[in-house]
């Protein structure tokens, strides 16, 4: 099978379509032509021609992942299940994400960090939510417990648990609600938020300790 043109497709700039024995063969990009070398008389072998084909496949397989990454950065799960959903082999897939650590474009550990320090600044969390959270991301568990113990080593969960706790009681004040009520609604919320039990109980104490005090100096 020889070449006999290549020329630039009109509707798709940075590409070029193949053509062999007269017929349309293949569109490649500019790169993959350049990368093999390819010319009008050259020889294609059926050989030559899977290794072409592969690396369009791992170029689609990299324009995808690139897009997916501009939107916020992403797990190597993610990326695998995006793959997958385009319907890329897991070979293109594992080759492109080995691609995009190497690049530095992907690391789980860092993206577990970011992660935690951004949630922090958004609401009040625990380290059961965030791990949970992470988890379902994707990251694997030994990177989030890492995570979590960089970012929450010097953090105190009880006291963290207080600060959230005499927030929502501040929020609820003006309605004065029944205590039994307000302490559940606390409960529940402190729980959702992702802290312990035992830090639940204390910090749900002192924020309802705190306001019976407000309540009998009004």
């Amino acid at each position: 099978m020889k070449i006999t043109k290549i020329e630039p497709q009109k509707k798709r700039t940075g590409r070029r379509s193949i053509f062999a024995d007269g017929a349309f063969l293949i569109g490649v990009a500019t790169d993959t032509l350049v990368r093999f070398g390819l010319r009008t008389g050259d020889e294609l072998s059926p050989a030559l021609l899977r290794d072409i084909e592969h690396a369009e496949e791992i170029l689609g397989a990299k324009s995808a992942a690139l897009r997916f990454l501009a939107v916020r950065p992403r797990t190597e799960s993610e990326i695998r299940d995006t793959l997958r959903d385009r319907e890329f082999s897991d070979e293109v897939a594992a080759e492109t994400i080995a691609a995009l650590k190497e690049a530095r474009l992907l690391d789980d550990a860092e993206f577990a960090r970011s992660y935690i320090r951004n949630a922090l600044t958004l609401r009040p969390a625990g380290r059961i939510l965030l791990k949970r959270k992470l988890l379902l991301l994707g990251v694997g568990k030994s990177l989030a417990d890492e995570a979590l113990d960089e970012i929450l080593g010097g953090v105190s969960q009880e006291e963290e648990a207080g600060k959230a706790a005499s927030a929502f009681v501040a929020k609820k004040s003006h309605a004065r609600k029944e205590e039994g009520k307000l302490r559940q609604q606390l409960t529940a919320y402190l729980l959702r938020r992702g802290y312990t039990w035992d830090a639940v109980q204390q910090a749900v104490r002192s924020a309802l300790k705190g306001e019976r005090r407000e309540g009998e100096d009004l």
